[in-house]
């Protein structure tokens, strides 16, 4: 039985797919076997298109799932002890998958870990995703060691502690198979984006942790199925993390910090209007006239999520960020994660 399998969400033609499974052909001292969940390609995509890299299985699905149930179908059909979710546009170093899996091997108290995560377009640059290392603040707004909102830093080693950390991206992310199926898996209604970041919320409640291993590493191009700036974009982002609020916080944080976001919002929003930024003031709109309207579906949904509850409230509030990331960035100018941290 394969020690790792790795679920590949795939919505393109085969040529993207090359360097993706030619780096994973090249993978050292790991015993895996590959996925890829076909959703919605415009042309079916062939075993023959994939086989010269590596032995790979594809799940077809006409329709477009979305990145979490395509992930999620991936992980239902997978063999392996660990998954390791990896986007069709990156690249992982030979010794990626075994570094990550020994990792886990020998601490059982982790849940998740994800790789240093690099730049194709921009060598020597972090991704954009989670660069080093997911963090997020108490109101929702993600970040990351080595990339904060727009600013991408260069990777000089900085970063290069294995360190835990509250969220991996799932372009490149390690979990335990049967942890993430005792915690629901990925949220299909989100589509994508802060899917990831629900579920590994989730899986702290569990009683795990959360690390980042920088001697593995990935390259991802990004952007690759949803274009970076679209509406779409930003709207799935402002939705589902209003979503990931309310799911997950427990009652007293929940009370506390949702009026506040709701607050940056409307802040966002007159920005948007006074910019004659339509596209973004469209989708702050419609995702906060969503979440008042998705009461019913978020109600089911944090009930659901806090019966997972084993960890109390101030363990995972405490590896929160407990200011504001857009009060740093924005108004203090603090750029790194380095800077953002020095004034905690």
């Amino acid at each position: 039985m394969p020690k790792i399998s790795v679920i590949i969400p795939h919505a393109g033609g085969a040529e993207i797919l090359q360097q993706c499974l030619a780096s994973l052909g090249a993978s050292q001292g790991v015993q895996f076997e590959t996925i890829i969940v076909d959703n919605g390609s415009p042309e079916a995509l062939k075993r023959e298109d994939c086989f010269k890299y590596t032995e790979v299985q594809i799940l077809h699905f006409k329709c477009k799932l979305g990145f979490a149930a395509a992930c999620n179908r991936g992980v239902e059909a997978a063999s392996g002890d660990y998954v390791f979710l990896l986007n069709n546009d990156a690249t992982v170093e030979p010794n990626t998958l075994k570094t990550l899996c020994d990792l886990l091997d020998r601490s059982p108290e982790l849940g998740a870990c994800q790789p240093k995560i690099l730049s194709l377009a921009n060598p020597g640059c972090f991704d954009y995703s989670s660069a080093c290392g997911g963090e997020m603040d108490r109101y929702g707004f993600p970040f990351a060691r080595g990339r904060i909102f727009e600013t991408i830093e260069q990777d000089r080693g900085q970063y290069n502690d294995t360190r835990e950390v509250f969220w991996g991206a799932g372009s490149a992310l390690m979990l335990r198979k049967r942890l993430y199926l005792d915690a629901g898996g990925l949220e299909e209604p989100f589509f994508a984006h802060m899917e990831e970041i629900d579920l590994l919320w989730r899986i702290q409640l569990m009683g795990f942790r959360v690390v980042a291993h920088p001697a593995a590493i990935v390259s991802h191009l990004g952007a690759a199925t949803i274009r970076s700036g679209s509406f779409t974009k930003m709207y799935l982002n402002q939705r589902n993390s209003l979503a990931m609020l309310f799911r997950n916080y427990g009652t007293s944080s929940l009370i506390k910090y949702l009026p506040g976001r709701l607050v940056f919002d409307l802040i966002l929003l007159t920005v948007s209007l006074f910019q004659i930024n339509f596209e973004r003031l469209w989708s702050v709109l419609r995702a906060d006239l969503w979440f008042w309207t998705s009461l019913p579906y978020l109600v089911k949904g944090r009930i659901r999520v806090q019966r997972l509850r084993l960890t109390p409230e101030r363990i995972v509030l405490n590896r929160i960020y407990s200011k504001s990331i857009v009060w740093q960035y924005f108004v203090r100018k603090r750029r790194t994660w380095h800077e953002v941290m020095s004034a905690v």
